[in-house]
């Protein structure tokens, strides 16, 4: 069974995020659990999946999570698909994961 690390990548430049993304939800949150069966990190938000809304979202609040800007913040993978792959420039995978092991307090 995969374990939440296995969703943070080092990727050139940067550190790629695995993400099953939940539009519509009733709160925004990042992370919002793991799902072990599908290898990726939870993102809940309030924007619907229209007109690239919820994608925004997304952004938006991974960036505000690992504390840069959303420009820093790429949506590689996924546009219409709630499976998403994100890329933050200039993160290291150790402060990632730090700060995510802290959000999910293991």
């Amino acid at each position: 069974m995969a374990v939440w690390t296995d969703a943070v990548r080092a990727v050139p430049g940067g550190v790629a995020l695995l993400v099953e993304a939940s539009p519509g939800a009733r709160d925004e949150r990042f992370p919002a659990g793991f799902n072990p069966w599908r290898g990726r990190l939870g993102v809940r938000v309030r924007a619907p999946a229209q007109d690239g809304r919820a994608n925004e979202a997304i952004v938006r609040l991974v960036a505000a999570f690992f504390g840069v800007p959303a420009s820093a913040v790429h949506l590689d993978l996924g546009h219409l698909d709630s499976r998403k792959q994100l890329t933050i420039a200039g993160m290291s995978v150790e402060t990632a994961s730090s700060l995510l092991s802290k959000a999910l307090q293991e």
